[in-house]
């Protein structure tokens, strides 16, 4: 895999971390400073789940005639990829949610 790739998911995820935390500043600013971070860190990697699940669903379900052995080459290299994505993502996001808590206090 291309590393552009995963250094482009890495900024994104930070980048929608550190936005929705200031979002949600405003949106919620009765929560707490924890609650938000957490909630601002947890919005891509969910998404990144759902997305990779339902990629998974796509490839159970579909007709592959005799290609068994493909359909779970395919699954493995989907849940993998995904799995690897949501990781980057959750670590970004709470990354991005970190940073931009700092940066408001001050």
């Amino acid at each position: 895999m291309n590393t552009t790739l995963v250094l482009i998911g890495f900024a994104m995820a930070v980048l929608m971390g550190a936005g929705l935390t200031s979002l949600l500043t405003t949106l919620r600013p009765e929560w707490s400073v924890r609650r938000r971070r957490l909630v601002a860190a947890s919005v891509l990697p969910a998404i990144t789940a759902v997305a990779t699940l339902l990629g998974l669903l796509f490839i159970t379900t579909a007709n592959h005639g005799q290609s068994e052995r493909t359909e779970h080459l395919a699954l493995a290299a989907l849940a993998t990829i995904g799995g690897g994505f949501t990781l980057l993502a959750l670590i970004g996001s709470l990354i991005g949610a970190f940073v931009s808590g700092r940066r408001h206090r001050s």
